[in-house]
Parts: C-alpha cells; sequence; structure tokens
C-alpha cells in the first residue's frame, strides 16, 4: 500500500503537467508531436522488423526445401534415414529450433510417394515493440513427390568380359546397383543379351532376391546383339504393371560393340515382313526365315560365324554352331561392314523406341578405346546416341545419359554414379 500512496503524487504530477501543457498551444502541439512520433517510430519499426521477418522466413524457407529434398532422394533407405536427412540439412542450413520442424510421409493420388516438411520459428521484434508486439511468427512448408521407378536392366553378357577377367566384377556391380532401389516403391526387370536376348526377370517388385540369383547363374560368352538386349526392355516397358506415374528408365551396359542382329533374312536380304522390333514372322518365300547373323570371329580364310536359325532356341550359355552361310562371298551379300551397320542400326531404332515411350535410357561402357580389335572398342559416341544425351538423337525425347569405365575396377563406382544420378534426377 505504501509503494500505491509513493506513486499517486507522481501521476498527478504528471496529469497536471499535461493539463498545464493542453491549456498551452505550445504543448498542445508538443503533446501532438509527441504522440505523432511515437506512431511514426511504430511504423518505421514495423518497416524494418516485417524485413527482417521477411529474411527470416526466406532463410527457413531455404532450409525447409533443402531439407525435403534431402529427405526425398534417401527415402528409398527408409523414412528413419530420410527423416535424419532432413534434419541435418535443416540444421545445416540454420535452422537451430528443430523442435519446430515436423515431417511427415504419404502418397499423393497420383500413387508417387511424398516427403512434406514444415517449420517455424519465432523471431523478437525491436521497434515494433512500441505498438506491443514483441515477437513474429514465421514458418514455412514443402512437399516433395518422388516418383516410383519401373527400371529394366540390360547387362551384357558376352564372351570379352570374360576374356579380360571382368566378369565377376559386373555380377557384383550390378547386384550393388539394384541393391539401391525399393522393392515396395520401385519395380525392376533384368535383360541379358549376347547371341540373343533373355528376360531373365519379368519387371516387378520383389525384386532383389530374383535378380541376384539370375546374375549370379549368368556365364559370360557369345557375340554382342545390341538391338535384341534393347528390344526386350522395350517388351518390358509395355507390360500392364507398367505404371502410368512411374519414373521408366534403361539402364543398358555393355563392354563392346554390336556384332549381331536378329531379323527376318533370307537370299534377298531383310525382309519387310519384321524390324528391329519384331514381330518375327517370315514372309511366303523359300529360304526366309528368323535367323540372327553375326560377324564377331573371323576364321580363316574370311569365314564368318554366319547365321543362325530359330534364335529363341539358342543357348545363352555358350558360342552357337553356325548352321550355315559362314562364307562372307556368299551369304546372300552380307559382308562383314553390312552386318556390323545393320547391328547398330537396330540398336539405335530399339532405342528410339523405347524413348518414344517416355523412357530414359542410361548407358555404361567398359572397355579399352585403344583395343587391338576394333569389335573391342566402346563406341561411346554410339552409346551417348543411344541414351539421347543431351538430346543429340531427338531433342523431343527423354534426354538420358552415358557413362564409361575404363577398366572392370572402377564398375562398382560407375553404377552407383548411375544409380544416384538417376534418384538425384527424380527429386529435382
Amino acid at each position: 500500500m505504501s509503494e500505491q500512496r509513493s506513486g499517486e503524487p507522481q501521476r498527478a504530477h504528471v496529469r497536471r503537467l499535461l493539463r498545464e501543457l493542453g491549456s498551452d498551444r505550445r504543448g498542445a502541439v508538443l503533446v501532438m508531436v509527441a504522440a505523432l512520433l511515437v506512431v511514426v517510430l511504430g511504423f518505421a519499426g514495423l518497416a524494418v522488423d516485417l524485413g527482417r521477418g521477411y529474411i527470416a522466413k526466406s532463410r527457413l524457407s531455404r532450409a525447409v526445401d533443402a531439407g525435403v529434398l534431402a529427405a526425398a532422394r534417401s527415402l528409398r533407405l527408409g523414412q528413419s534415414v530420410a527423416r535424419q536427412q532432413a534434419l541435418a540439412m535443416a540444421r545445416a542450413n540454420g535452422v537451430t529450433n528443430l523442435g519446430g520442424i515436423r515431417i511427415s510421409f504419404g502418397t499423393n493420388p497420383q500413387g508417387e510417394s511424398t516427403v512434406s516438411m514444415s517449420a517455424s520459428e519465432t523471431v523478437p521484434t525491436t521497434l515494433m515493440r512500441l505498438l506491443g508486439i514483441e515477437t513474429m511468427d514465421v514458418g514455412s512448408n514443402a512437399t516433395a513427390a518422388i516418383p516410383p521407378v519401373d527400371l529394366i536392366l540390360v547387362l551384357d553378357q558376352s564372351g570379352s568380359l570374360g576374356q579380360v577377367g571382368a566378369w565377376h566384377d559386373l555380377q557384383n556391380a550390378a547386384k550393388q546397383f539394384v541393391s539401391n532401389f525399393d522393392e515396395t516403391m520401385d519395380q525392376v526387370g533384368l535383360v541379358s543379351f549376347q547371341i540373343r536376348a533373355a528376360d531373365d526377370v519379368n519387371l516387378g517388385h520383389d525384386f532383389k532376391s530374383p535378380i541376384d540369383g539370375a546374375i549370379d547363374r549368368m556365364t559370360s560368352d557369345g557375340d554382342t546383339d545390341t538391338g535384341e538386349g534393347l528390344r526386350l526392355a522395350y517388351d518390358q516397358l509395355q507390360l500392364p504393371n507398367v505404371r502410368q506415374h512411374s519414373a521408366k528408365v534403361v539402364v543398358f551396359f555393355t563392354d563392346g560393340r554390336p556384332t549381331a542382329f536378329r531379323g527376318v533374312l533370307g537370299p534377298g536380304g531383310p525382309s519387310n515382313g519384321g524390324s528391329a522390333l519384331g514381330p518375327f514372322a517370315a514372309p511366303n518365300g523359300a529360304n526366309y526365315e528368323d535367323r540372327v547373323m553375326a560377324v564377331s570371329t573371323i576364321h580363316a580364310g574370311g569365314r564368318l560365324r554366319g547365321y543362325f536359325n530359330r534364335p529363341d532356341q539358342l543357348a545363352m550359355d555358350r558360342l552357337a554352331t553356325p548352321d550355315g552361310c559362314r562364307n562372307a562371298t556368299v551369304c546372300w551379300g552380307w559382308t562383314e561392314p553390312k552386318i556390323r551397320n545393320k547391328a547398330l542400326q537396330n540398336g539405335i531404332v530399339v532405342a528410339n523406341a523405347i524413348r518414344t515411350r517416355k523412357a530414359y535410357i542410361y548407358t555404361i561402357g567398359l572397355g579399352n578405346p585403344h583395343a587391338s580389335d576394333p569389335l573391342l572398342q566402346p563406341d561411346m559416341g554410339y552409346l551417348a546416341e543411344l541414351a539421347n544425351q543431351n538430346g543429340q538423337a531427338n531433342s523431343s525425347q527423354p534426354a538420358g545419359k552415358s557413362y564409361f569405365a575404363p577398366s572392370k575396377d572402377q564398375l562398382q563406382q560407375i553404377f552407383q554414379q548411375v544409380a544416384q544420378d538417376l534418384l538425384v534426377r527424380l527429386t529435382q
């Protein structure tokens, strides 16, 4: 009570002073100026503090955007890992109040996995305190959609891989590559090729064990029929379980140049009854049949490997025995350069068809560009064309990427680089 009584004379003094000022015109002006000064300072403080709030919100938005992308890129490693990556990225971008961060996971109507992240913090004011506003709350939120992947891995298992001791390195690198994808979210299939191609594992979920087993059972032998490997990948991309909103990808590996092709062949050359995409139905006419033509081995006297009838019956684990037409001068006009060119063109035709399905092609080449046998030299220009790198084949189609491993020791690194580049691309 004593404190209250001691304050009353002071307040009375202030009221008396204000009455005196109010009775004086000059004092009235001073009161108005003082009152207006408070308002002006308040509005000036509003501008200053709103600017500070805008800067804080911009910083918070950058942190949230970076955090949600980090979570999206690591989601295939599990939600716990994705959450940790998001918080780490937010902290790295200056967010100190990690308790104000909320992270949730879901699925949108398109079937894409989503990561949502929100963050808030309280910013103290300066001059706005004159208006009774001591703090401002700022916040930001972002959502990243991660499309599922429908991916076909196409592996060259030709004999040259075994000859240079790279086959087991390829098997290990390919299995490690597949482990980057989620068996629930993604679908992966496997195709292998040499003198012919095979659907080792059809596109689907729960793929890791079947693909690992199929790769372990493969052996390195035979020729290089690039077009056939890509054709079976194209066929898998047309399976009914391919999803409308998935990211469609073909990852194609080879260690050399195409040395064989499949087509409807006869005395008059290729038939119009079939193309690189099939169907390989022989038209009416003598000696026309679904055949494979190969040139990878030149025998004494210029005798080529020649053609093979009934391609689907050729073994995948050994060199096939030629059915006939092994002499380059009488093989219906099919010389070695013509066969090589046709094999190259088949790959280009099928790669174009794959890209018309809105699919990306990633190519990986292995080998010595200075090898004495030109068929063992990887043609990186050709692989870049298959991938449509930088849109060089068709600027209106998806542009993939091409990679080169100069030796078997780089295979693991290159396959992992492809996986990381692909997963980052999906979350940009």
